[in-house]
């Protein structure tokens, strides 16, 4: 981030007086310092920003500190708000590689906590003290002498929020397992969607292994394999489209589950989390604050009108929360589970597709053979047309990303930001694509009636119309990709 974006957005939020520092590196390194000037810190790399504006920021950094790394997070709040924040006690007694496990920055109104202290996430210090974890292990693992035993590898740590590992046996054991911890609210809905979905046909899921109540943790299978999106990314691996075929398989057989104990995510709900992420964007971006609120408000109309749908849904889809593997691929990571409309679950892989290729990350190719693919698995494995408005959930999906960029500090994140919101718009309204009137038909897997006609032929189709396939023309008129074809029927004499 530039400094002079901070130092704007530093002006414009006055109410978080420790915004310009927590959001420069160099700064906070600098404030580390003055706290604690025994501390080697040598650099400072923003990981990820949870800012919610005239409120707090929340700034997770990876320091390098004597040639370690260490992960903190700096939470930046309003001066009345830093009282309530000092009352716990519990990081005494927790020293670090800079010193104590928290460092009040007064003169901003920050905290600073050094993992393992994370107040939301106090099982964070018994996982990471060997003689306490094994207390928390003999309680998820009461039949698996040899994960007891076992050894964590950090994988994801969102402060205040989630931790992730890999728990591994110590040799010559080869056990491994996927653990998460929680904080209160959080795990009690985990806790109950990780039995929600069973591993059916083309769909699999990891089993869960254990749980631990004192410690909110849950323990998963281990499954193998490389997230979708990174192969889809890797230019080593060869990529043609078979992944996200058996993904859209299995996404459709997700959706026709039987799954017990979701929350139903209504549509009044869906509009005003895109009002509310609106409003946060127009605030980082004052220049497409108009822009952003206007599509919100556009798309929670649609969604209003459009009926209620209740079918199980994974809520926060996309090529990150797929695993391939040698048994096929695997659908993972259940907490935003929920009754929902399918089309928001295939919407947000296409927008997750999206903000990849407007990165550089995703070849025109390789987007079109993981959004061909998806569609055509899916439609292969519903035996009906695919789900209605997934147009209208891509935008939704892009309008909630165009906040990423910032989040995750990219270069020139700013342009990044309006692109997404430009893509959103295109996506709300398309533009239909001009073709010369032809008798060829284009391969879409997106269109039930053009899929149709490709694999059982014009006469069968045309003869399920009721029509003489031998004395009947039909033409494309207009097209637009993944939406919808107008095709012209001409009868012969």
């Amino acid at each position: 981030m530039r400094p002079s974006s901070v130092a704007d957005l530093a002006r414009r939020d006055p109410v978080i007086p420790g915004l310009g520092v927590v959001l420069d590196p160099d700064a906070f390194a600098a404030a580390l310092h003055a706290a604690n000037p025994e501390a080697a810190v040598r650099a400072a790399r923003i990981v990820y920003v949870k800012y919610k504006p005239q409120s707090y920021c929340r700034v997770a950094y990876r320091l390098d500190v004597g040639g370690a790394e260490v992960d903190v997070a700096v939470r930046a709040c309003r001066p009345d708000d830093l009282a309530s924040r000092l009352e716990d006690r519990s990081w005494t007694g927790v020293w670090g590689p800079l010193g104590p496990g928290r460092i009040v920055l007064d003169h901003c109104a920050a905290i600073v906590t050094v993992f393992p202290y994370d107040v939301k996430l106090p099982q964070l210090r018994e996982l990471t003290d060997v003689a306490q974890r094994r207390g928390l292990l003999r309680e998820l693992f009461a039949d698996r002498s040899d994960l007891r035993n076992g050894e964590l590898r950090g994988l994801r740590y969102l402060p205040e929020r989630r931790y992730v590992a890999e728990l591994y046996a110590p040799p010559p054991g080869h056990g491994r397992a996927l653990l998460k911890a929680y904080v209160v609210k959080d795990y009690i809905r985990a806790k109950s969607h990780a039995l929600a979905f069973q591993s059916r046909g083309p769909l699999r899921v990891a089993r869960l292994l254990g749980r631990s109540e004192s410690g909110r943790l849950l323990a998963f299978e281990w499954l193998p394999g490389r997230p979708l999106i990174d192969l889809s990314i890797d230019l080593s691996v060869a990529f043609d489209g078979g992944a996200a075929i058996a993904t859209g398989a299995a996404l459709a057989v997700l959706h026709a589950e039987h799954a017990e104990g979701l929350p139903y995510w209504t549509r009044e709900a869906e509009g005003a989390g895109l009002v509310a992420r609106a409003r946060e964007l127009g605030f980082i971006c004052p220049q497409l604050a108009r822009r952003a609120d206007a599509l919100a408000q556009r798309l929670g109309a649609q969604l209003a009108a459009a009926p209620a749908v209740r079918h199980p849904i994974h809520g926060d889809f996309s090529a990150k929360q797929v695993l391939v593997g040698d048994e096929g691929v695997a659908i993972i990571d259940f907490d935003l589970a929920c009754y929902g409309d399918p089309a928001e679950d295939v919407g947000n892989f296409m927008a997750g597709v999206e903000r990849y290729a407007l990165r550089g990350d995703l070849s025109p190719r390789r987007v079109e053979a993981l959004r061909d693919g998806l569609l055509e698995g899916y439609a292969l494995a519903a035996r009906s047309r695919l789900p209605t408005r997934i147009g209208l959930y891509a935008a939704a999906g892009l309008l909630r990303r165009a906040g990423l960029p910032f989040c995750y500090r990219e270069p020139d994140w700013e342009r990044r930001t309006e692109l997404l919101l430009e893509r959103a718009e295109a996506r709300l309204n398309p533009v239909p694509k001009r073709v010369k009137v032809t008798t060829e038909l284009p391969q879409d897997a997106a269109l039930p009636g053009l899929v149709a006609i490709h694999a059982a032929g014009l006469a069968r189709v045309l003869a399920g119309l009721g029509l003489d396939a031998n004395r009947v023309e039909v033409r494309l008129r207009a097209y637009t990709p993944g939406l919808r074809a107008t095709l012209e029927a001409r009868a012969g004499d």
